[in-house]
C-alpha cells in the first residue's frame, strides 16, 4: 500500500524543519547538519542525475517569495557548511503547466542525495547533481 505523504511529514522523515508549513519548500535540521529541498519530479534530467532551475522556471511570483528566499538560504547553508549535500523531497505537480503549481503528491527520498554544483544567489537559479 502506498503512503500518502504531506510535505510536513516529508520534512520530518528527513530530519529537517521548514520555517513555515504553508510556504516552505526547504528545511534544515536544528543542529544544521541536514538540509532538505522539495523538487518537482518532472524537472529532473537524466532520471534523477541533474536538477536545474532556470530563469524561465524561477520567474514570476515565486522569486522573492518567502519560500524562495528560504530555499536559497538553505542551499547557501548546504554549500557552505555541508559540502553542498541536500536530501530530496519529490513533488508531483497537479498541473505541470499551471502557474503557480500545486502539489498533487509528494514523498521523501532518503536515499537520494544531491550536491549544489551551481548557485546564483542573485537570481535564485541553481543546479543540483546526484551524489553516488
Amino acid at each position: 500500500m502506498t503512503r500518502n505523504w504531506t510535505l510536513s511529514q516529508c520534512f520530518q522523515e528527513l530530519g529537517t524543519v521548514p520555517k513555515n508549513p504553508r510556504w516552505s519548500w526547504s528545511g534544515r535540521s536544528a543542529a544544521g547538519d541536514k538540509v532538505s529541498v522539495t523538487l518537482w519530479k518532472d524537472r529532473f534530467e537524466g532520471g534523477t542525475a541533474i536538477y536545474k532551475s532556470t530563469p524561465s522556471r524561477s520567474s514570476g511570483d515565486w522569486v522573492g517569495s518567502n519560500g524562495h528566499v528560504e530555499l536559497i538560504e538553505n542551499l547557501v547553508w548546504a554549500r557552505d557548511n555541508l559540502s553542498g549535500e541536500v536530501s530530496v523531497i519529490i513533488a508531483v505537480p497537479r498541473d505541470p503547466d499551471a502557474t503557480p503549481r500545486q502539489i498533487e503528491e509528494c514523498y521523501p527520498q532518503p536515499n537520494l542525495r544531491m550536491r549544489v554544483v551551481e548557485l546564483n544567489e542573485s537570481t535564485g537559479d541553481f543546479c543540483l547533481e546526484r551524489i553516488g
